[in-house]
């Protein structure tokens, strides 16, 4: 299975070479050095000989374009057009410069004075192809892109890189509508190379392959392509957005933002960097700053269909249920009436809502682009894949294996459909309310066990959280097939890719299951399912609304077991570091954690918000929020209409309520560990103070300087002859010695029942437990349980016991 990108179109201005009058070294020596990003130095070569040479004056529009300065760009054309009135190439970049602005009339004045100068002037037919397309004409549109392949082979040999790379637009277009899958080959193998041959310098076609890659979902060579292009040009504000887009399909964030601002920094007009500020958004589940960016972005271009249709998607995001939303409408009617097949608009709004993980919004809005310009590639793909996530398997078999007839380079299409060859030969079993699907010769004796857990977990859940899903769950169990470990047909069968790291996941109507069977680290598979379920029912209960904290708080709530001690461990270090998420970035640790700790925290602190939801405001608060979401209310606003509370009240609160569970946590979890500097330092200013000596002689122990440890913890001992922590030291020494009876003594005779040291209890308790004490070791569980309830070792010790 391979990895991919996401695909986002972008349109970039490329200078051409047309007769100069100037210096024509000097004018291809300012050429090289816009290649290189070196935008100052260019803008002043060009600038030289702008007045006598089209082509520098091309390259000083170009150069002032390259970061941003469009009003000299435009300038620049414009002058140029009264200076040379002649030139087929300066009316096609002023076709071009009106195009990507949306000025379409103009653009099509311009294209059609330079075709009228030069028929065959390769720029201004590829804008003569895109008006066409988004006028509506499809049928002339098809017969424009075709024009760019006639071209191709009928032309005189081609010695220009950027007329390459326009045809190779224009060929690549043509594939996609025809469905001639054989040109992308071509493209790759023939075009793409051509081009650079003639320029190695000649980025944009690094970048043009980069993208046809990333269609396909191929990353690892779009990585190349976009590295390669960087080193050419490390100030291309397309090759960083193009990074981004890549970061932004593998869902790594923190990288998308990165190579963001990189871009918007060189460029603050790009427009597709902006459309990629607005995904990263979506993606963090923010769509009403998505509106904010978009709204910003569509100045820009107000036509551009991409912009248009994320502002609708972002627009209905926020809108109540049930309630038409007058700015989503008046953006419908925006695109509509310019082109009734604005399939590329419905297309950007899917890809919105499948960021958002809006799955059904996600499937109604690429069902649109498919149906309003069926010549489009990706529609029947992307529906095909949403529609796995929502468990409709047989409609998206059906979609998949037409996308993969179209264009088989498509790796998710690919992977999904070997997902779904492999599920045609596993075994079915089919209860009240799930349909488990298995691979009967590994998997059977869990599937049974699984179907039972899941229908007493469905009947408690369902009257907990108040909902209960219309129709059967469907639920995958993914073992061992060919030379394929399960963990990544798990992963292939939820995202079309084998990179998830978690053994269990949830899309809204079904869940999958990487099989336990063969895990080299087991894990509680019937906690996975309980906490899957939660997901199930909290995601179709709130219209696929609710944030993604809630529903893994209230899951991990939900499965009913002791917080970790690690949790704990990490919730203090993190608060006297002052670095504990909130509600306005929990859920970052979710989807861009920095480290493992911010994942961990992330549940952590996401079932704190749920345990203090139900302290404060009674058991059924939880139920009232996922009825909140169901009306597309945010937090904040949730919380005030409720209960009546700020956002800023409720963390303060919430803050207070983690103080408490740290300090209840006893002083191992909430005091700082010292380093063993500084407790030699107390030590030596405190030689009677017998914590001090214990804590000292417990370091030395860790760092297995046994003589050390022994010295100080009967110095602890001398000073106070009950010290649990001395004794648990010197019982462990005793231990590394074979003596068990002599540790026994030592942990019982410094045992405080009604303040246990929760290290020396647990040792005590697992010696009695080995001695076959059962009586002795279920009393200090239970004891363990009373006075340390924030430790898990209690619950776990007496499940081990029991299960002897």
């Amino acid at each position: 299975m391979q990895s991919y990108g996401r695909i986002m179109v972008v349109h970039f201005l490329l200078c051409v070479v047309v007769p100069a009058h100037a210096d024509e070294a000097d004018v291809a020596e300012a050429q090289t050095l816009l290649l290189k990003g070196r935008h100052a130095e260019a803008t002043s070569r060009f600038a030289a000989d702008a007045e006598t040479s089209p082509a520098a004056a091309i390259g000083l529009a170009r150069s002032h374009a390259a970061v941003g300065k469009q009003a000299e760009a435009q300038a620049a054309l414009e002058a140029a057009a009264r200076r040379f009135p002649n030139s087929a190439a300066i009316q096609a970049e002023l076709a071009l410069d009106a195009y990507h602005r949306g000025d379409y009339e103009a653009a099509e004045r311009h294209k059609l004075a330079a075709l009228a100068i030069d028929n065959d002037n390769v720029p201004a037919r590829w804008v003569e192809a895109e008006l066409l397309k988004y006028s509506g004409k499809l049928a002339e549109a098809q017969q424009a892109y075709g024009w760019f392949t006639t071209y191709y082979n009928r032309a005189p040999r081609i010695d220009d890189p950027k007329t390459l790379v326009f045809i190779a637009r224009g060929v690549a277009e043509h594939a996609r509508w025809t469905r001639n899958s054989n040109q992308f080959r071509r493209l790759v193998s023939d075009i793409y190379p051509a081009a650079l041959r003639l320029d190695k310098d000649y980025w944009p076609a690094r970048l043009e392959a980069a993208l046809l890659y990333l269609e396909k979902y191929n990353e690892s060579d779009a990585a190349t392509e976009i590295t390669a292009g960087l080193a050419i040009n490390p100030q291309s504000a397309e090759l960083h957005a193009a990074r981004a887009a890549l970061a932004l399909g593998a869902f790594d964030l923190a990288t998308a933002k990165t190579s963001l601002d990189r871009a918007l920094e060189i460029n603050p007009r790009h427009l597709w960097a902006h459309q990629l500020r607005a995904d990263w958004l979506f993606a963090d589940v923010r769509p009403s700053e998505a509106i904010a960016v978009l709204v910003e972005t569509r100045k820009l271009n107000p036509r551009d269909e991409g912009t248009l249709g994320r502002l609708f998607a972002a627009h209905l995001a926020v809108a109540p249920p049930g309630r038409p939303s007058v700015e989503a409408q008046a953006i419908l009617n925006d695109a509509t009436t310019s082109n009734a097949h604005c399939g590329e608009f419905y297309l950007a709004a899917g890809a919105a809502f499948d960021r958002m993980r809006r799955f059904p919004q996600a499937a109604e809005n690429y069902r649109q682009a498919g149906e309003r310009l069926p010549q489009l590639l990706s529609p029947r793909g992307q529906l095909g894949l949403v529609l796995m996530r929502l468990g409709e398997e047989t409609e998206a078999a059906k979609l998949l294996a037409e996308s993969f007839a179209i264009d088989p380079f498509n790796v998710r299409v690919k992977n999904q459909l070997e997902v779904l060859d492999l599920l045609k030969n596993y075994a079915v079993l089919e209860t009240d309310h799930f349909v488990l699907k298995f691979d009967r010769g590994q998997d059977e004796l869990l599937a049974r066990y699984a179907a039972r857990q899941l229908e007493e977990n469905f009947a408690d859940l369902t009257t907990r959280l108040g909902y209960t899903p219309k129709d059967k769950t469907l639920v995958e169990i993914f073992s061992r097939h060919g030379t394929e470990a399960g963990q990544n047909w798990f992963s292939a069968r939820m995202v079309g890719l084998p990179l998830i790291g978690t053994v269990g996941a949830c899309a809204g109507k079904m869940l999958a299951l990487s099989s336990p069977t063969e895990m080299q680290q087991k894990y509680n598979w019937a906690q996975v399912l309980r906490h899957e379920l939660v997901h199930v029912i909290n995601l179709q209960q709130t219209d696929f609304y609710v944030p993604h904290w809630f529903t893994e708080g209230l899951a991990v709530h939900l499965e009913d077991q002791p917080r970790p001690r690690e949790w704990t461990e990490l919730l203090a270090r993190r608060a006297r570091a002052d670095t504990l998420f909130t509600l306005d970035d929990v859920t970052l640790g979710f989807v861009r954690p920095k480290s493992g700790d911010d994942w961990t925290l992330a549940y952590c602190q996401s079932e704190l918000y749920i345990e203090h939801l139900i302290a404060t405001y009674g058991d059924d608060a939880p139920q009232r929020m996922l009825a909140a979401y169901a009306e597309h209310l945010p937090t904040p606003e949730a919380l005030q209409k409720l209960f009546g509370v700020s956002q800023q009240d409720f963390e303060t609160a919430y803050r207070q309520r983690i103080d408490r569970v740290i300090a209840e946590a006893g002083p191992a979890v909430s005091r700082e560990r010292l380093t063993l500097p500084e407790l030699q330092q107390r030590v030596a200013a405190k030689p009677d103070d017998a914590d001090a000596a214990a804590e000292l002689a417990r370091a030395w122990l860790d760092r297995d300087d046994k003589p050390a440890a022994r010295r100080l913890a009967l110095a602890a001992q001398k000073l106070k002859p009950e010290h649990q922590l001395a004794a648990y030291v010197l019982a462990r020494l005793q231990l590394s010695i074979g003596d068990s009876g002599a540790a026994l003594d030592l942990l019982e005779n410094a045992l405080d029942k009604e303040s246990p040291h929760e290290d020396l209890l647990a040792l005590l308790a697992a010696l009695k437990l080995k001695a076959n004490d059962t009586t002795g070791a279920q009393s200090l569980y239970e004891l363990g349980d009373s006075k340390l309830p924030h430790s898990d070792r209690w619950v776990k010790g007496l499940v081990k016991m029991h299960l002897q």
